[in-house]
């Protein structure tokens, strides 16, 4: 759900310093930015009508076909960081906006055209996916036209919605701190202090930014309704509402957002109500809230900002690596100032995002995987001898405790029909989740034997302690070092 791409691309423009000077041909750095955009879409096209075209001409979406659409996709989204990335470090961007056209010390206005490029690749990449999209979903192609309106409108909001509460923390930082407290900057923990105070709040507060710029509706009472709030109350789980998401069928998926109880909303997609059983919905709402009550989310806002505040407490080493990295024989000395910054903001943002990757991946795939543990609880009868399977609908008030196979066998129906409705092959890779296969696969192996649930908790637990406690102790030693320079 979070937008990993403009995640990176707000580091690219705005993390990594970029050259300051505008280019010394304005026209031609220009042209060369529209001709990125233009190659970003011309692939996106391409891939999307060709997968249209084979999906109609052969009558269904093969496997060869999901897996070359969902491939070419990825190599579309790699694509478009890389062209943005030489679009602020190589081709002199930021320079562009801020001096040569005079934007220079406004409010957001310089951090929106900044940043505008990679919107245009984005927006036009979802463009041309669009077609390649509902051919592999099975949806009609009626209406083409409006429906790519709504669908471009739908999946701006979606994006936007998450990134907003990033673009204000830019804003507080880079246009208010700056002109009301001046010489706050100049404190050597400064800048960690601001980031890990503003993360926290805005982190917190994101939930309002979903609820405004998402389109949602409470779910109508009914008797689904009815059961999703007996499994809350059961589990002792407490959400402001239940939400449907409107994304014209497009989606199926849920989420849970809000670390606050009282400040919490629980998204299920059109799609998914459509398309899974009431037991399935019911399975994966049960997935959600266990993120919840495995405390899944004030950890993920604890890592987050403790990676953050790390990066910029450590940004002494980062200037060391790229003063490595200027005395390579590959970076010629004597090159332009603006090639050798390409090279080493790349490389410095290369080795930040393997590390995030191998741990917040690591990491997420764990708490995935307890998630779906209680998802099978939430539609488990708790009888080691199940089947017969009863349903605990009718046994209001009874605790969610154990699985059953039954249950078990909900859960991994409800995810197979997830990865089916999506055209995500099972044995797909998610650095996130994890495939689908996998997690059904040790789903099964549960439903088999029980008793290794608690030795999986333990595993998890330990993990979470292990990496919080070296989360603490670098930050330690950081803050040790930077108070060391500054007594020196």
């Amino acid at each position: 759900m979070i937008p990993i791409p403009l995640l990176i691309a707000l580091l690219l423009a705005f993390g990594v310093e970029a050259p300051a000077d505008p280019p010394g041909d304005v026209p031609r750095a220009l042209a060369k930015v529209v001709a990125a955009v233009a190659a970003v879409a011309a692939s996106a096209f391409a891939l999307g009508l060709w997968t249209a075209w084979k999906v109609r001409r052969r009558g269904y979406a093969g496997s060869r076909v999901r897996r070359t659409f969902g491939i070419g996709s990825r190599l579309i989204a790699l694509g478009s960081l890389v062209a943005y990335g030489w679009i602020v470090h190589g081709w002199g961007w930021p320079g562009i906006v801020l001096d040569a056209w005079g934007w220079r010390g406004s409010i957001l206005v310089d951090d929106a055209l900044i940043v505008a490029p990679f919107l245009a690749m984005q927006l036009l990449a979802w463009w041309g996916a669009f077609y390649g999209e509902r051919a592999v979903l099975g949806l009609p192609a009626a209406h083409a036209g409006r429906r790519v309106l709504r669908h471009l409108y739908l999946k701006e909001r979606q994006s936007l919605a998450l990134i907003l509460p990033i673009v204000a923390i830019f804003v507080a930082r880079n246009d208010v701190i700056d002109r009301l407290w001046p010489a706050w900057r100049s404190e050597p923990w400064a800048e960690a202090a601001e980031l890990a105070v503003l993360g926290s709040l805005v982190l917190a507060a994101s939930p309002l930014f979903i609820r405004l710029a998402w389109p949602t509706r409470p779910l109508a009472d009914g008797p689904l309704r009815r059961r999703l709030e007996e499994i809350a109350r059961r589990s002792g789980f407490r959400c402001t509402d239940i939400l449907v998401w409107d994304t014209d069928r497009m989606v199926v998926n849920a989420c849970v957002t809000g670390v606050l109880p009282g400040f919490r909303y629980v998204l299920l997609s059109d799609a998914l109500i459509d398309g899974l059983t009431p037991a399935e919905i019911a399975a994966v709402f049960g997935h959600e809230v266990g993120h919840v009550a495995h405390r899944h989310l004030p950890y993920f806002l604890f890592f987050l900002v403790g990676f953050i505040v790390l990066l910029t407490a450590a940004s002494d080493a980062f200037a060391g690596l790229e003063s490595w990295l200027a005395g390579l024989t590959i970076v010629d000395p004597e090159s332009p100032t603006a090639w050798r910054d390409a090279v080493e903001g790349l490389a410095v943002a290369a080795c930040v995002g393997a590390l995030f990757w191998a741990v917040f991946g690591a990491l997420s795939r764990r708490f995935e995987r307890q998630a779906d543990v209680y998802g099978c609880k939430a539609v488990s009868c708790g009888s080691p001898d199940c089947p017969p399977h009863f349903d605990l609908d009718d046994e209001a008030g009874r605790p969610i405790r154990t699985v059953c196979p039954v249950g078990v066998r909900i859960f991994a129906d409800a995810l197979a029909a997830v990865a089916r409705r999506n055209g995500i092959p099972a044995d797909a890779r998610s650095w996130r989740h994890g495939s689908i296969a996998s997690r059904i696969g040790f789903l099964a192996d549960l439903a088999e034997s029980p008793a290794r649930e608690p030795a999986f908790q333990r595993q998890v637990r330990r993990f979470r302690l292990g990496l919080a406690a070296g989360l603490i102790a670098a930050l330690g030693v950081a803050g040790a070092a930077s108070w060391i320079g500054a007594i020196g």
